[in-house]
């Protein structure tokens, strides 16, 4: 298969699950937030696991097909930065949060870094919409 087909089929996986992943993680904190008995259904429970390995497996073999080392380019490194900040973030909102306003706050600031994280990887700029603000 040509570099450049396993690139789109890859970007295409990674886009997709990406979207999957956030509108996922949206609803679930709605459930939250208004205590929706759905939030605990094994389907809901296990379904985000699925789609962020496959996310997650894209996102490596995307790096290799194209070459980039996380250390070494910067917008990369700012994702996976803060990847792990919106994955702390989803555990205080979703089970960690010992009040509900602390997990609606949690999920609220997840949602913000997502957000950056998809600004980042469509500008391949670390600062993602934060290049837009002036202070």
């Amino acid at each position: 298969m040509p570099v450049e087909q396993l690139y789109f089929i890859l970007r295409l996986a990674h886009v997709s699950c990406a979207f999957v992943s956030i509108a996922g993680f949206g609803l679930r904190g709605y459930w939250m937030a208004i205590e929706h008995p759905l939030l605990q259904h094994p389907v809901f429970r296990r379904l985000p696991h699925v789609v962020d390995t496959i996310l997650l497996l894209s996102a490596i073999m995307l790096l290799v097909v194209l070459r980039l080392s996380p250390l070494e380019t910067p917008w990369v490194a700012a994702k996976l930065i803060a990847l792990l900040l919106y994955i702390g973030l989803g555990m205080v909102a979703l089970r960690f949060g010992r009040t509900r306003g602390v997990r609606i706050s949690a999920w609220l600031l997840a949602l913000v870094t997502a957000g950056y994280i998809v600004s980042v990887a469509y500008s391949k700029n670390p600062l993602g919409f934060l290049q837009w603000i002036t202070w």
